[in-house]
């Protein structure tokens, strides 16, 4: 996002940083302006609040992530093809983006508030797939008898909970499997295709 000054474009980079450490209750706007190098006073200027400034990091870190993830997918017909372009590109996403488990753990530990609205705006944006568009490309695959017939909200609500379960829960699996490293390209290419093949063999006719 562009700012209208220099200031407001460190304020907002220094937030980020604290909130992604801390999160937004144990986030403090003095350590904020010493980061950003400016007093108190200037943050509260350009952000009257915490809230207001959280709400700004929030939209700018997750709509970017999540914009580009819904970009990347090439839109296709064939569904055996979007279901591995959509899992691959999810997963290499959250791999390269570990702020972004950050932000939705510390947004879904504070009630989701923030959710609905920036969803909805991020889809309103003119990227090439939604989660209604994705629900209607497993609804026409079902007609064409390319699978086998499913609940599409619940099939996609397993697509997202697998990609997504390694990394919500990595501090818990590291010390119950410390023999695995979940951060190696190895381990990530293997999730990759062990999640692909798992939806593609339960749902193909």
């Amino acid at each position: 996002m562009d700012y209208s000054s220099e200031t407001e474009r460190k304020i907002v980079q220094a937030a980020t940083e604290v909130f992604i450490q801390k999160g937004k209750d144990g986030a403090r706007m003095q350590e904020i302006a010493h980061r950003a190098g400016i007093n108190q006073a200037l943050l509260h200027y350009y952000f009257r609040s915490k809230d207001r400034l959280y709400r700004e990091v929030f939209k700018n870190e997750v709509s970017r992530q999540f914009r580009d993830f819904f970009n990347s997918v090439p839109v296709t017909e064939e569904m055996q093809e979007f279901l591995h372009s959509f899992i691959h590109h999810y997963i290499d996403k959250l791999h390269e983006n570990p702020q972004l488990i950050r932000f939705i753990l510390w947004e879904i530990g504070s009630g989701g508030e923030n959710f609905p609205e920036l969803f909805q705006e991020i889809f309103d944006s003119a990227s090439k797939i939604s989660p209604q568009s994705a629900i209607e490309k497993i609804k026409q695959a079902v007609q064409r008898n390319e699978i086998r017939q499913v609940d599409p909200y619940n099939l996609l609500f397993s697509i997202i909970g697998l990609c997504i379960y390694t990394f919500l829960a990595q501090p818990l699996l590291k010390k119950l499997f410390p023999e695995i490293d979940f951060t190696a390209n190895e381990f990530i290419e293997k999730r990759k295709e062990e999640v692909f093949n798992l939806i593609w063999h339960g749902i193909k006719p």
